[in-house]
């Protein structure tokens, strides 16, 4: 059975990493928690700034099936939950979708 990988990529500044954490937890994580076919979603920040001094990460989920996935990004539950955070991008987001192969 195949699983795939949601990247969301950007960047916030220095002072917002701890409003990101708080957000991801208290809404980004529940709401895909609940969403049929997510396996897990992890929030992830690169261990230096980048040449513009900000912070970038990603977030990564993992789930059992392409259409579970485009169903939970579509929901009302993920994308209220999205809403805060995007407030908090200084950077335009990149999005992949990856097929994991082992």
């Amino acid at each position: 059975m195949s699983q795939y990988l949601r990247l969301y990529q950007s960047a916030v500044a220095p002072a917002d990493v701890e409003e990101m954490q708080r957000l991801f937890a208290d809404d980004v994580a529940p709401a895909f928690a609940h969403a049929p076919g997510c396996l897990g979603i992890e929030l992830t920040v690169a261990i230096e700034a980048n040449a513009g001094g900000l912070v970038e990460g990603a977030a990564i989920s993992r789930w059992s099936s392409l259409g579970e996935m485009a169903t939970a990004m579509a929901s009302h539950e993920v994308q209220e939950a999205l809403v805060r955070v995007r407030t908090l991008l200084r950077q335009e987001p990149v999005s992949k979708v990856l097929q994991v192969l082992q």
